[in-house]
């Protein structure tokens, strides 16, 4: 056997051995019956709460633990649990763009120019929106 040859062999042992490795999955099915739902209806699914909060993660910039409970392991959230009071505070904010939403955007007379509001349009990506300061505008010349 020549050399090339047994490297190219050690190659393809290596590559098939990392081809059959366990990789790790994502559970398959559908999601567990979300529990604890005080603001999204209770007849939600936990495929459509997974949805809605891959939406806020990406809104705010933040991981779950930023409003679930998080344990010693990191692969273990309580996400049904009250204790991040943070949580309390996602639960006023997504009610609050509910409202701006259902209540007074839906008044509007021309609502074609009213994109619904969701948490990225004040976070855009960012767990603290921050505060707008509007750019200053020139004086107008004195009267004489």
């Amino acid at each position: 056997m020549t050399r090339l040859s047994a490297s190219t062999i050690a190659l393809l042992v290596i590559c098939s051995c990392l081809a059959t490795s366990q990789a790790p999955t994502q559970p398959t099915g559908p999601r567990p019956k979300p529990k604890n739902l005080k603001v999204l209806p209770a007849k939600t699914t936990g495929d459509e709460i997974d949805k809605i909060m891959k939406q806020y993660r990406g809104d705010l910039g933040v991981k779950c633990e930023f409003c679930h409970e998080a344990n010693d392991d990191p692969n273990k959230i309580d996400f049904a649990s009250d204790e991040n009071p943070t949580k309390e505070v996602a639960r006023y904010m997504i009610n609050m763009t509910a409202d701006l939403n259902d209540k007074y955007l839906a008044e509007m007379p021309d609502r074609m120019y009213a994109d619904p509001i969701t948490c990225g349009t004040c976070h855009r990506g960012a767990k603290h929106p921050s505060v707008f300061v509007p750019t200053p505008r020139p004086e107008p010349p004195a009267a004489k």
